[in-house]
């Protein structure tokens, strides 16, 4: 018999209750993924700048969208957001774990797949589903309901929200069909990055600040990755899931094209050189303090991040060992009351970190530090009864509402009631009831999984338990190390693992001595300084009341931390255009068409494209995006029969990928409601994923399309289709041409990348201008008197390769080709 003694938060009498043991089995797993589909047109989440009260940064044209409300509209796709699933199980308890690549997570989207998939399933799943996100700030906004984030992503759309959910349902139901006994091991790097060029620091304001006195002033950047390796009963590799954190900022507010960002280039980087039959999973840890790194610009500079990832990240997923003895596993939930008088931060009772209970008019003493620099309790400037935004600037974005400190980084802290009519004018609400719904709770999950083989920083194999924390927020460096060091210190266990951008969002997770030195980060939070910490404590209280014990006890019996309830919304009603011409292809450019990277029009249907300086564009006629969202596929002719392209992990070339672009136009640009035509326009540039790009196999290739039209007959979403389909002209890839200059003592060689390119053709090259020849090259001195050949291997040099050397006597013409079949000549 046991006894659960319920939390102070929610006082009860002590129940006696007979809890069954939590009991170790075989690991079981299933993995799946999916395209993300939403319509072109919705609009993107991360920069509040896209929004048309805040100068509306991504806007192309005068186009209008029914997806849209207060922010601009995305035009077409980079790489097209992707859904992951790890279903994980032991025979006595399930843990889901879906990313999607979205700005952040929603715990409306958690409640409403944890009530359809149990239904599906017929599991328990309540608490022990995981939504994280990819935090790309290029991917769909308006699926969140929370009203605070609107200025992040557009007022909510129920239309968006079920497709979403429709979708990842559909996911977690492929993991689930395909769970099968699998080996399961741990692993962790240490200062795996070293020279930033995967990720860096962005955060200067905390350079000086000591936390820990073992540890280097300001942190930096967190040095740790770690890695979950599932593999087959036979060893064969089936998913992985790594964690570090890092902005998916790369693209910046002024593009308009949906995108997976950094972030997702380099899950898709280290999938393609991981090789056919893994699921490949990158989870968010410490990224609110991060940007990500890479080389070059636009698209390249994206794929150069990726690039720079694959072998630290390989190296640590084939040195993580995996096993399949039993496993005991737990997981628990809690959505956590928020509120100055509920938010208290006591650091395992070392401090008494608490505000003020709100007082109407009272002025603060604006006294933050005592004289040992200690942070002062009360914290009496945070007067703010439904909290504060855009804290940490300089100077106030509306200087009468702020909550009555005048001392930084309180200065500059709006009250949340007047950020409320700010929001009811932009996006069109009749009402914001006080305090807002989605600030008063925040959801966050732990889970203890093991004991698994585990890695170690220092090399050592042990055998340990996994916590991992999912957190509502956006993690700093500080915060995720203080997350390990107090599970350490509290729970016993070493090496916990946070993963961000999860469960909710209450915006940048700070400790509070970090979040009083401003900047930027303090200003999206709501509840002030002691926020994160105070969520960090609820976590780990959850965690000791619920993991660290034998039992298998609800994490919440009386449902005080029961997940938001949002209430209804209605579906749009604007129906979509019928689109009769859906399917037609095009070569006459419309008067107008937008193009991303202004990239210069040309619909003429080449017969042959070299590799690396060849692009081919398509256009054709569309259905309305709310339906269709084209699917354009590489094909190659072999034995008179058309396949799709594999890449090297044994997925399709579509336009999920970097390798090719799609973008939209519709005539008349606006208004959405009225009768349009859709058009949409296709790109592909002749270089490969990773790893030797200038080496597609050569043949007969052409695109194909495939998409959807509207018939009628509904009144909203989901909308009832028809399919369209059709296929670009044949055209034959050649070699790539090498450039050739002599100069003296030798000639520079590059393959020069079109004017009209986008993809990253060597880390050491340039995405519009010369890249290096690799290799050792067959060198030819033509002459009157015969042939001559040789075998040299050139020299690097930036952007390109020098090969030394003079003509031989009588020589008219040098011919170069590399391993791969690029060729190139110069007469001399």
């Amino acid at each position: 018999m046991f006894i659960l003694a319920l939390l102070v938060a929610c006082p009860a009498p002590e129940v006696d209750f007979d809890w069954p043991d939590v009991v170790a089995g075989s690991p079981v797993a299933g993995v799946a993924e999916a395209d993300l589909r939403l319509p072109l047109g919705t609009p993107m989440g991360g920069y509040s700048n896209r929004c048309g009260y805040l100068g509306g940064n991504s806007k192309q044209d005068n186009r209008d969208s029914a997806f849209s409300v207060g922010f601009v509209e995305s035009t077409g796709l980079q790489t097209r957001p992707r859904l992951k699933g790890i279903w994980l199980e032991n025979g006595d308890d399930n843990l889901l774990m879906l990313k999607a690549d979205l700005i952040y997570s929603f715990d409306g989207a958690v409640s409403a797949l944890t009530e359809r998939l149990e239904a599906a399933t017929g599991q328990d799943l309540d608490g022990r589903i995981v939504l994280a996100t990819n935090h790309s700030h290029a991917s769909y906004g308006p699926f969140s309901d929370a009203i605070h984030f609107y200025l992040g992503g557009d007022r909510f759309n129920e239309e968006i929200f079920q497709s979403l959910v429709t979708q990842l349902e559909a996911v977690a139901l492929d993991a689930y069909a395909s769970r099968e006994p699998v080996r399961i091991g741990n692993g962790w790097a240490k200062d795996w990055d070293p020279e930033d060029a995967v990720y860096r620091d962005r955060r200067g304001e905390n350079n000086e600040l000591v936390i820990w006195e073992d540890a280097e002033p300001g942190y930096g950047k967190d040095p740790y990755l770690h890695m979950l390796r599932i593999d087959t009963l036979d060893g064969e590799p089936l998913g992985m899931a790594f964690t570090f954190g890092m902005h998916g900022t790369s693209l910046e507010g002024a593009s308009s094209m949906l995108s997976t960002d950094a972030p997702g280039h380099v899950e898709w980087a280290v999938q393609e050189a991981a090789g056919p039959g893994v699921m490949v999973m990158h989870l968010q840890g410490a990224g609110g303090d991060v940007s990500p790194a890479g080389r070059g610009e636009d698209y390249a500079r994206l794929e150069s991040v990726g690039e720079a990832a694959i072998a630290p990240i390989l190296d640590l997923w084939d040195r993580t060992p995996t096993s399949a003895e039993p496993i005991a596993m737990e997981t628990a939930s809690r959505h956590h009351d928020q509120g100055l008088e509920s938010i208290v931060v006591t650091r395992n009772g070392t401090v008494d970190w608490r505000y003020n209970p709100y007082k109407e008019g009272y002025l603060a003493d604006d006294v933050i530090y005592g004289p040992q620099g200690e942070i002062l309790s009360p914290l009496d400037e945070f007067n703010a009864p439904n909290g504060a935004a855009f804290c940490g600037a300089d100077v106030p974005l509306i200087p009468a509402g702020n909550i009555g400190s005048e001392i930084y980084p309180y200065s500059a802290c709006m009250d949340v009631e007047l950020v409320s009519y700010i929001l009811k004018g932009i996006f069109d609400l009749e009402d914001i009831p006080l305090p807002l719904l989605s600030s008063q709770k925040a959801g966050s999950t732990v889970s203890r999984i093991g004991p698994l083989t585990t890695l170690m920083p220092s090399g050592e194999i042990q055998n340990q338990d996994l916590v991992a924390g999912f957190f509502p927020g956006e993690p700093t460096g500080m915060f995720v190390e203080q997350w390990r060091r107090r599970v350490q210190a509290e729970l016993g266990d070493e090496m916990a693992l946070l993963v961000g951008y999860a469960q909710d969002h209450e915006g940048y997770l700070l400790l509070p001595e970090d979040w009083l030195l401003g900047g930027y980060e303090p200003n999206i939070n709501i509840w002030g300084p002691l926020q994160a910490e105070y969520l960090l404590e609820q976590t780990l209280e959850m965690a000791s009341a619920v993991l660290n014990s034998p039992v298998r006890e609800p994490a919440d019996p009386t449902g005080h931390f029961a997940p938001t309830d949002y209430g209804f919304t209605p579906l749009l009603a604007e129906q979509p255009d019928t689109t009769p011409g859906a399917g037609t292809p095009f070569t006459q450019a419309p008067e107008y068409f937008w193009t991303p990277l202004d990239l210069p029009l040309d619909l003429s249907e080449p017969t042959a494209l070299n590799r690396v300086q060849g692009v081919v564009q398509i256009a054709w006629e569309g259905g309305d995006p709310a339906v269709d969202q084209p699917r354009i596929v590489l094909e190659r002719q072999e034995a008179g029969v058309w396949s799709e392209v594999l890449s090297p992990s044994g997925r399709p070339v579509t336009e999920s990928s970097p390798e090719i672009l799609l973008a939209h136009t519709p005539e008349p640009l606006y208004p959405s409601h009225a009768e349009q035509t859709h058009r949409y326009w296709a790109s592909w540039q002749a270089v490969g994923s990773v790893g030797e790009r200038k080496a597609l196999p050569l043949g007969i290739y052409r695109l194909a399309v495939s998409g959807k039209r509207y018939v009628g007959g509904a009144q909203n979403w989901p909308w009832p289709t028809e399919d369209y389909a059709f296929q670009s002209a044949a055209f034959e890839l050649l070699p790539a041409w090498i450039q050739i200059t002599a100069q003296q003592g030798g000639f520079v060689l590059s393959i020069d990348a079109p004017s009209d390119g986008w993809r990253l053709v060597d880390i050491d090259g340039d995405a519009r201008g010369e890249n290096p020849v690799s290799g050792l090259l067959s060198v030819a001195w033509e002459g009157p008197d015969g042939t001559s050949f040789q075998s040299i291997e050139a020299t690097a040099m930036e952007q390109s390769s020098w090969l030394e050397g003079f003509a031989p006597d009588g020589a008219t013409r040098l011919v170069i080709e590399d391993t791969l079949g690029n060729r190139g000549h110069l007469d001399l």
